[in-house]
């Protein structure tokens, strides 16, 4: 028995229904390793490199890559079902709201006053 029939047997065995969608091969995973890699290279490459204020959007890209690599050829989630999309794009867009708010927060935060902090005043002695 092949590892693509096992898996079609093993899910309607557990009552799951099977896709049809053929399983993803040693070469796609083995050349997603490398873009992995690559992407990892590069952002350890772009540290030492001096991109001021793009920085961090550039980090943000590259990250954001890696996890649509991860997504969508290690964890397959283009063929999973409806319901393992629908709970992914939940998960992230509840993250999103999350970031939103924390960068709303600190956006709207006033300066605190720069004063001294109690007992930090200078003393005639003691």
């Amino acid at each position: 028995m092949s590892g693509a029939g096992t898996t079609a047997a093993a899910k309607e065995a557990a009552g799951g229904k099977t896709t049809g969608a053929k399983e993803t091969s040693a070469v796609s995973l083995a050349s997603t390793l490398v873009a992995l890699l690559a992407l990892a290279g590069l952002s350890l490459a772009l540290r030492y490199a001096h991109l001021g204020a793009f920085g961090l959007p550039v980090a943000m890209i590259i990250a954001a890559a890696k996890a649509v690599l991860v997504a969508v050829f290690f964890m397959e989630i283009l063929v999973e079902r409806v319901t393992v999309r629908l709970a992914m794009s939940t998960g992230i867009v509840l993250v999103g709201i999350l970031l939103a708010l924390i960068a709303a927060d600190i956006l709207t935060r006033e300066t605190p006053p720069l004063s001294n902090p109690p007992g930090t005043e200078p003393r005639d002695r003691g």
